[in-house]
């Protein structure tokens, strides 16, 4: 049963809202003004607030960015409440942590819909990959937002395994099993080595993975994975393909085929010169400088530069 905060000075309304959420099965809490609204999402650990933008003395911009800030609740849902339902308005709301909102007056179903679909977000964040065990792309997206709702100065590191098809072309489904657990060890072990404590690994899929971490580690991170993968990867090799430089695999026409070792394709996103508002927009950028590094026999990075406001 999901435990869900109304914040609204609305009283008539909010006891309108709990009645119709407690029908539907879910644990509903009330509050009627921003003071000890904080105070009460840490008593009962709410899995959804719903938080009315306009309250009298602390607004619903304040509560949101303190329950983004704090370690044990900064992980819940929360649906902003707005009664003018202008973009700007709901631009703030969003950039403050909030991950969705609805427009007053609004029909109860409609509240209904927006909470169900941040239940499956949750469920989906939770999710993990069946063979890295790690989460996906709503989960690293989603902890990009909150990061920079608190303000927090990040680097995205989205990591491209360069000959991954071909390797497992020629090792089949338990090669590429043993590749993709080989690079989530790799991921997991370097973090927790290095000492980068507030780092966030996600698999996206694929060969695709992307590594959140605090600005001042992203140089040190990348340029100590590049190195190591470069000597352990030889492990996933027969020694003659090490000694070679490459392995035999058939392309799509089922000619035999010589292709390079896996290597690296880094590139790097980080806030030090852009003001990031979204994971949206910070995705658009990896995008290009992803495109930037191109590997030859050896891993690479390309680290985003340039001074442009986003």
């Amino acid at each position: 049963m999901s435990k869900i905060l109304i914040v609204d000075d609305d009283i008539d309304l909010a006891e309108l809202v709990r009645t119709k959420l407690s029908a539907d099965g879910y644990q509903a809490f009330v509050i009627n003004t921003g003071d000890g609204a904080f105070e009460l999402a840490k008593q009962i650990k709410p899995d959804i607030a719903i938080l009315d933008i306009m309250l009298p003395g602390v607004t619903g911009y304040q509560i949101c960015r303190r329950l983004r800030k704090d370690p044990e609740l900064y992980r819940m849902a929360i649906l902003i409440l707005t009664a003018l339902g202008e973009e700007p308005e709901i631009l703030h709301g969003l950039e403050q942590g909030a991950d969705d909102y609805l427009v007053k007056p609004f029909k109860l179903d409609r509240l209904t819909d927006k909470l169900s679909s941040l239940v499956m977000l949750l469920q989906a964040i939770d999710k993990r990959n069946a063979v890295t065990n790690l989460p996906g792309t709503d989960a690293i997206k989603r902890e990009i937002n909150h990061r920079l709702a608190r303000g927090t100065a990040i680097a995205a590191i989205y990591i491209d395994i360069v000959g991954f098809k071909p390797y497992c072309a020629s090792r089949g489904q338990e090669g590429m099993t043993n590749a993709l657990k080989f690079m989530s060890k790799a991921l997991t072990t370097l973090t927790r080595n290095a000492g980068i404590y507030e780092s966030f690994v996600a698999h996206m899929g694929g060969e695709h993975f992307v590594v959140l971490v605090n600005i001042e580690d992203y140089e040190r991170f990348s340029n100590s994975l590049m190195e190591s993968f470069d000597q352990s990867v030889q492990t996933l090799y027969t020694p003659q393909e090490v000694t070679q430089g490459h392995i035999i695999a058939t392309d799509k026409r089922g000619n035999e085929v010589r292709c390079p070792l896996m290597v690296l394709s880094i590139g790097v996103s980080h806030t030090q010169h852009r003001q990031f508002k979204s994971a949206k927009k910070m995705f658009e950028v990896l995008a290009q400088v992803r495109q930037m590094a191109q590997p030859n026999k050896k891993s690479i990075m390309f680290i985003d530069r340039r001074r442009t406001d986003r």
